[in-house]
């Protein structure tokens, strides 16, 4: 068994991505489990077969890098894994998946267990949420530019809602990009089946993530 523990956290960013693709090769090639520690969740979904994310010494879940990101079983690894939004949804009907965010009607694809007239936190991941129309079906809606943010390969941009709600989401940077200006009135989407619902609120970050690869 090899043990790692923040191997690449002093050294810059092209080096860290390069030793960290030469340490998956090399744990492919040699078929030796591999014990690694990091706080860097980039390097953690790529680097592991399986993920432990822990808390204050507590297991919270164990999974793939899939599942981790896509499927969080509790609220502080929706929280911790990736970029979220955390939005405080109102109950319509539990049965048929609609909710207030905002003030705004959506519809989710799953039953919800609560009782109309609650409140709820809802995830939503930033890559789930589109500028404009978005496909039939979609959730649509209505907001003003709060903020833009220029990150190299991706735009982020922060939409307020009404009721003080802000929704962040990504945008692929390519040259024929058309950035709305700030305080714009826009429309943005997303499908009934991004939404996660979460059973408690988000916790602080956690001290490490462990990743062990078999």
């Amino acid at each position: 068994m090899l043990l790692l523990d923040e191997p690449l956290s002093a050294l810059d960013a092209k080096i860290r991505v390069s030793l960290r693709q030469e340490i998956r090769a090399i744990q492919r090639q040699l078929g030796i489990t591999t014990v690694y520690v990091t706080h860097d969740q980039e390097e953690a979904l790529s680097l592991s077969d399986r993920i432990v994310v822990m808390s204050e010494g507590r297991i919270e879940q164990v999974g793939t890098p899939f599942e981790v990101y896509n499927f969080p079983t509790t609220a502080f690894v929706a929280s911790f894994v990736g970029t979220l939004n955390v939005l405080a949804a109102t109950v319509i009907d539990a049965g048929a998946g609609r909710l207030s965010v905002g003030g705004q009607e959506i519809r989710i694809a799953r039953r919800i267990d609560a009782s109309a007239g609650s409140t709820i936190s809802m995830a939503l991941r930033p890559e789930m949420v589109s500028l404009g129309e978005g496909v039939p079906g979609s959730n649509r809606v209505r907001g003003t530019v709060a903020d833009v943010s220029f990150l190299g390969s991706i735009v982020r941009m922060r939409i307020r809602l009404a009721e003080g709600v802000v929704v962040t989401l990504d945008v692929f940077n390519e040259p024929t990009l058309e950035l709305p200006t700030l305080e714009a009135p826009v429309t943005i989407s997303f499908p009934a089946e991004g939404p996660l619902i979460l059973a408690g609120a988000p916790a602080p970050e956690p001290a490490a993530v462990l990743l062990e690869e078999v």
